[in-house]
């Protein structure tokens, strides 16, 4: 068999391509950046294709030939950021449905949401069943599985955070502590999709893709807490008003360039509840589907598990933190700069040299804690910090060697500020 899978290296989408080359078939995975697949799977063909920009059937023409099947396994959690929800869940698949029957490729399977209804509270849904009605109403052999809280060994978006939540030292702050939630796993979700790619289900096959018991969300953390092997902790509940500001600094984030699962749309999908019926999933595969101990069982919580999860929130505090740091020390400069220049000036150095090189360090500071904020200049702006302070050290070093030894520390404490950027750096280059 030949199958394309849209969203290819993604948390899905990289399971699902795998699920289908270890069966032997002939797999082309897409996405904006293919690079990114055949680095990740080389096992696999990779092409370029962005859902929001092919819009028509024609701008598939081609493309679609020769395929046995096709999985969409793309999509986006909310507008900015790059993403735009209509166009990927809605213009896109209602483009990509028509080439499909034009191409006549034989089954589209469709990865959708459980809640995905035209009149669902968020946007995110309401696009996801416009894109499900463009599927119903083809003619293709079509599937719309709908995954719950998908569970992967390797950490990625929502549960991710449920990692980092689960490592918190002496409590755990959570809103929603009561929400609902069904976990299904990667896998078994990769395996449904390609039994539907291979036609061992019937046309107009749809199904959440769920476990049959439900948890609140305060258990599914703790779960998470016990995989990873940290002793419990208390859950410190926390008011809604709460994860609407996280959901709002998580969309501020995204617009600078973040990868965060915190963003509104996010929160408010958690809030609601994730939850679906697993009866005709059960069914059809002939036994109820893993259970969230059986998942969490089958994955291996090593020691870059536990790392991962203890470190999860030290990468945006650090970055939020030398940002302001930064920011601030440079305004302060400006606004004390006769202070500052002083410094200069009682070493010899002019009054006007004095104050120009206070005033460049300070628009300088400024301009690499704005740049560590977003994430194209964040890894060279935390270099350029780096350089700089070890500048100012040497520098400090011949213009008033004597502050080495204050009692302040006011050189010495340069050391810090050089560690903790290395270590920002370093988890900045781990989201690659």
């Amino acid at each position: 068999m030949r199958i394309l899978v849209l969203g290819g290296y993604g948390l899905i989408g990289s399971a699902v391509v795998r699920e289908c080359l270890a069966r032997g078939w002939t797999v082309t995975g897409a996405g904006r950046n293919p690079d990114r697949g055949r680095c990740a799977i080389p096992g696999a063909e990779w092409v370029a294709a962005d859902l929001a920009r092919l819009t028509r059937p024609d701008d598939w023409s081609g493309g679609l030939d020769g395929y046995d099947a096709v999985i969409n396994c793309a999509g986006a959690l909310q507008d900015g950021g790059g993403d735009d929800l209509w166009a990927v869940h809605h213009t896109g698949i209602a483009a990509l449905v028509a080439a499909c029957a034009a191409a006549s490729v034989p089954r589209f399977v469709q990865i959708s949401a459980p809640g995905a209804e035209p009149d669902a509270a968020t946007e995110f849904m309401r696009t996801k069943a416009a894109g499900d009605a463009w599927v119903r109403e083809s003619p293709l052999h079509w599937a719309i599985l709908k995954p719950g809280l998908v569970l992967s060994p390797h950490a990625w978006g929502g549960s991710a955070l449920l990692r980092g939540l689960a490592a918190l030292p002496f409590a755990i702050p959570l809103t929603h502590a009561d929400a609902p939630a069904q976990t299904v796993s990667v896998f078994e979700l990769a395996r449904e999709a390609a039994d539907c790619a291979a036609g061992l289900r019937p046309p107009g096959y749809e199904a959440d893709l769920v476990e049959e018991k439900t948890h609140t969300l305060a258990e599914l953390v703790t779960a998470f807490r016990d995989w990873l092997g940290f002793r419990r902790v208390p859950i410190a509940a926390l008011p809604d008003w709460v994860s609407d500001a996280a959901g709002l600094a998580g969309d501020l984030a995204a617009d600078l360039g973040w990868k965060t699962p915190l963003r509104s749309t996010a929160m408010r999908t958690m809030g609601a509840g994730v939850t679906g019926d697993a009866s005709a999933w059960t069914a059809a595969r002939g036994s109820p589907p893993s259970t969230l101990a059986q998942t969490l069982g089958g994955f291996g919580a090593d020691i870059q598990a536990r790392r991962f999860a203890r470190t999860y929130f030290l990468h945006p505090v650090l970055i939020a933190g030398l940002s302001v740091f930064w920011i601030v020390s440079g305004l302060i400069a400006v606004f004390q700069r006769d202070a500052a220049a002083a410094i200069l000036t009682a070493q010899g150095v002019g009054l006007d040299a004095a104050l120009a090189l206070t005033l460049s360090g300070a628009a300088l500071d400024i301009a690499l804690g704005a740049g560590i904020a977003v994430r194209r200049t964040s890894s060279l702006a935390l270099m350029g910090t780096i350089a700089l302070t070890l500048a100012y050290a040497a520098s400090a070093t011949v213009i008033t060697p004597h502050l080495w030894a204050d009692p302040m520390g006011t050189l010495v404490k340069m050391l810090p500020i050089v560690l903790a950027a290395l270590a920002a750096l370093a988890m900045n280059g781990s989201e690659r």
